[in-house]
């Protein structure tokens, strides 16, 4: 379980998941156009996460995803308010809520357990 090998494989494992569910809710809709807005949001976030870390590549990448987003402000689409949204836009945004919440909580119980050993 400590080998570099097994978590290699479990990694490499929950990348290939990933990537069939990606592929498979990808297949056969429409290219939705970029959201600057979130790529900016993003950016700040990354950047200012990556400073106090000490995680340079984290950081330029926020940079470069801030810049993106400023460059492009005038793609900026209009945000809708939550009751604007259709059934399946909301379920949508919740199911993608509920998925990050479990990431963010899983990566935490990652982190204490990690510190831990």
């Amino acid at each position: 379980m400590d080998s570099p090998m097994f978590w290699m494989i479990m990694v490499l494992a929950i990348i290939i998941i990933l990537f069939i569910f990606w592929f498979m809710a990808a297949r056969g809709k429409k290219q939705q156009p970029t959201d600057y807005y979130a790529l900016f949001v993003i950016g700040l976030v990354w950047l200012a996460a990556g400073i106090p870390l000490k995680n340079y590549p984290l950081s330029a990448m926020g940079g470069i995803f801030t810049v993106l987003g400023i460059v492009n402000k005038d793609k900026w689409k209009e945000r809708k308010k939550w009751n604007e949204l259709s059934a399946e836009e909301q379920r949508l945004k919740k199911a993608i809520m509920i998925i990050m919440g479990v990431l963010v909580l899983l990566g935490l119980a990652f982190f204490f357990w990690a510190s831990q050993v």
